[in-house]
């Protein structure tokens, strides 16, 4: 709209409402207005919103696996990890026992294979 647009409108509502009336209904009119874009807001702002959960909660997890594989530097997370780092490393060889049937007591197992012994 241009100025000339909005002059003529103002100059038509002065007519028609005249001079004591009009500042209550442009007051009203401002109400309205305000009321009509709060609600909008708000409908945008729970849109958007439940649009973004899914989003939100799926890079949230991914940060949480990638900040656990390298950290920042400086940070709180840092001192865990590298803490973690100097532990030494158990590998699945170390895990196994030479007879995994030693543990056992002697009577509950048997060594015997058709006919070998030990």
């Amino acid at each position: 709209m241009g100025f000339t647009e909005i002059l003529m409108i103002l100059a038509l509502a002065l007519i028609l409402f005249g001079p004591e009336d009009l500042p209550d209904i442009a007051r009203t009119i401002g109400k309205v207005v305000f009321e009509i874009r709060k609600a909008t807001h708000e409908l945008t702002k729970e849109f958007q919103s439940s649009i973004n959960l899914p989003t939100d909660v799926l890079n949230k997890a991914f940060e949480q696996t990638t900040s656990s594989r390298v950290a920042k530097p400086h940070s709180p997370q840092t001192v865990a990890i590298n803490s973690k780092a100097d532990e030494e490393l158990l590998t699945y060889e170390d895990e196994i026992p030479d007879d995994p049937l030693a543990e056992l007591p002697s009577d509950m197992v048997s060594y015997e294979e058709k006919g070998a012994s030990r």
